[in-house]
């Protein structure tokens, strides 16, 4: 089974389970990770998009750490994630973990400039806002050795 047909074997199996019993989209494990959460992690977009035409508000639940699925795609590099739950709810990108950082702060972390453009051209007061150590998302992209992002952060980049 190739993987494109296996990924369509699992969004029918998805389809059929939610048709079943929708309210297992807000269903979490022992981490409060939700389905939304999971599928973001690694990218999925349709079954993200699959799982917030269901129920939109299951982009919201963070885990115990207080991170969203909008932080985890972001911090993977996941743009086509990113952009399907800013569209949904563009306050998740205000969110903060318990460490007090944004999407934005992870997306700072890892190393897709565009992920960055998108909050900037979306969400910008994002760019603002401290962690629980006082640094924005310059800061960290800065101290994680990207000058790319923390200049995209900055617009100097478009």
């Amino acid at each position: 089974m190739s993987s494109l047909q296996l990924l369509n074997f699992v969004a029918e199996v998805l389809k059929e389970l939610l048709n079943a019993v929708p309210e297992l989209v807000k269903t979490t494990n022992s981490s409060n990770a939700t389905a939304v959460y999971a599928a973001a992690a690694q990218g999925h977009i349709n079954v993200v998009k699959l799982l917030l035409d269901i129920d939109e508000s299951v982009a919201s639940i963070a885990r115990n750490n207080g991170k969203t699925a909008l932080h985890i795609a972001a911090r993977t590099g996941h743009l086509e994630v990113v952009r399907a739950l800013i569209e949904k709810d563009p306050a998740l990108s205000l969110k903060t973990d318990k460490k007090g950082q944004t999407a934005l702060h992870m997306a700072a972390k890892g190393q897709n400039v565009m992920i960055v453009r998108e909050f900037r051209n979306n969400v910008s007061s994002v760019i603002h806002i401290v962690d629980n150590k006082g640094n924005t998302a310059l800061h960290t992209a800065t101290r994680k050795g990207r000058p790319q992002v923390g200049f995209k952060v900055l617009g100097i980049l478009n």
